[in-house]
């Protein structure tokens, strides 16, 4: 009777690996950490930091700051920046520790199919594949979406066993906050919701009076945030502007840039040719083994959650499109990563020879494994050479380290603008170029438009005459490409030697 005791408790106990995933966590800060601090990418880093400095500084986003959809993060990062300054590094292990919290999510969202062998290989994956081993680390929203996306998924699949509305409501709330991080992400998981309590629905013969509750409960908390951003945007006026920003600009944006319809650019980006392609292969594939397995009425306390989980991975695949760098690539697969390990387990439990087994095993994780090998060296090399780096002491890079040929491009900035004659020092500054961490050198100012940065009509159709306007009345310091960006103007500085050279100019005196 003793021992059927202690076997009970020990099951109760469940895996190690449930009891310890604190350990995911601390593995992911050891191994990203050091990477938050190498280089710095001009744009992609300044268009996160600077709307988090101005909410921070009080401003209204939208209204006063631009945001490309993910007015969440910005908020979360401000949290960061007034704790602990506006700078790069700031945001950048922000989103480290957010990294971390996706891989104990994306442990918990997938462990209900995985045992604990194949789950090491799916966080394998995840640590390995990981795309700042080899360019810079973004602080993007993304990251943040991807939290509160694997969040929805692993509440949906436990509703799904326990049949808790409160647990949907939850999953609802997870997806309105991956809205809030990235608008795209929030609305690919209203489309994976809809199809997982479709084939609830249909699978559990459910009425439409059943099927009207749980979509309601799932609706109700996936409307807490935009109910919150909606009075946001109507209490601060900040509609005109959210909608030019968030719906507008990114429908052109997306369009353009993928190709403005082509379909070779959307097989490219939907299926790279590298070593992301096998996630949503093999994602396509379980999802329609597993909707047969359920018109069949076969396995369906395994195959229901199982296609709801698969349905997640399904909806991220959509950031792919229409930036497939490795980045967008990365983000896009770590729903999908455990898809993989998934069939892998399969494979390997299955009666197939040994033999088998393992070439089967070879070509499913041959691309991934050659993009870590590929990563492993590349990360390595990067931190073989970190001696050569400088710690970087400019404002809104401290702390980052630098190759000196870095730290001369932005100190030659600081020194062109302290070029600055004393008597425009206390004029508007404006950043008329694309990259928005040239911002943080500027002395603080109100905000004189939402554009932080110079994309021309693209967003604001009236953005030149504005400007023409503002210039005109104001006469404030440009930071530009051009030596006389309006007429009168003349070059005090410039930075780099090379192409392309941005100037900084002032009117006349």
């Amino acid at each position: 009777m003793g021992r059927d005791s202690e076997k009970t408790g020990k099951r109760a106990a469940g895996p190690w690996l449930d009891r310890n995933r604190w350990l995911l966590f601390l593995i992911t800060l050891i191994l990203f950490t050091p990477f938050a601090f190498l280089s710095v990418d001009l744009h992609h880093a300044g268009v996160m930091l600077k709307p988090a400095m101005d909410v921070a500084d009080g401003m209204v986003i939208f209204r006063d700051s631009f945001n490309q959809y993910g007015f969440l993060t910005s908020f979360i990062q401000a949290a960061a920046v007034k704790l602990f300054g506006g700078e790069v590094l700031v945001i950048n292990l922000l989103t480290v520790v957010f990294y971390g919290l996706c891989a104990v999510e994306l442990d918990r969202f997938w462990s209900r199919f995985l045992s604990t062998p194949f789950r090491w290989l799916m966080m394998g994956l995840f640590w390995g594949m990981a795309p700042f081993y080899l360019v810079p680390m973004h602080p993007w929203s993304s990251v943040y979406a991807l939290y509160f996306m694997l969040l929805g998924g692993t509440l949906m699949v436990r509703y799904l066993d326990s049949g808790s509305l409160r647990l949907l409501f939850g999953s609802g709330v997870a997806a309105g906050l991956a809205f809030g991080c990235r608008q795209p992400c929030g609305f690919v998981m209203v489309i994976a919701a809809v199809m997982t309590l479709a084939l609830e629905g249909w699978t559990r013969r459910s009425s439409t009076r059943v099927l009207l509750r749980k979509g309601g409960a799932w609706a109700a908390g996936a409307l807490v945030v935009p109910v919150f951003l909606a009075v946001y945007l109507t209490v601060y006026g900040a509609w005109p502007d959210y909608l030019k920003q968030c719906f507008v600009f990114v429908s052109r944006f997306g369009w353009t840039r993928g190709g403005s319809g082509s379909l070779d650019s959307i097989l490219v980006s939907f299926f790279p040719p590298e070593g992301f392609l096998v996630f949503p292969l093999v994602s396509l594939g379980l999802f329609f083994y597993a909707c047969t397995m359920l018109y069949q009425r076969r396995e369906v306390r395994l195959y229901l959650p199982l296609a709801a989980a698969v349905l997640v991975g399904l909806a991220s695949w959509h950031q792919f499109y229409p930036v497939p760098c490795i980045r967008h690539l990365y983000w896009g697969s770590v729903p999908m990563m455990g898809v993989l390990a998934f069939l892998a387990e399969r494979t390997w439990r299955s009666g197939r020879r040994r033999a088998a087994r393992i070439a089967v095993l070879v070509l499913l994780l041959l691309l991934p494994g050659l993009a870590i090998g590929y990563r492993m060296f590349g990360g390595t090399m990067r931190l073989i050479y970190i001696s050569e780096r400088e710690r970087s002491e400019i404002p809104g890079m401290r702390g980052m380290l630098m190759f000196p040929w870095e730290l001369n491009y932005f100190r030659n900035a600081g020194k062109a603008l302290d070029r600055v004659p004393p008597q425009f020092r206390n004029r508007y500054y404006l950043n008329m170029t694309e990259h928005a961490l040239f911002c943080r050198f500027f002395p603080e100012r109100p905000a004189v438009h939402p554009m932080f940065v110079d994309w021309g009509d693209a967003v604001y159709p009236d953005y030149n005459t504005f400007m023409m306007e503002f210039v005109r009345e104001n006469r404030p310091v440009v930071l530009s490409k051009k030596p006389e960006p309006f007429p009168g103007y003349r070059p005090v500085g410039a930075f780099p030697l090379a192409d392309p050279v941005f100037y900084v100019s002032v009117p006349p005196f």
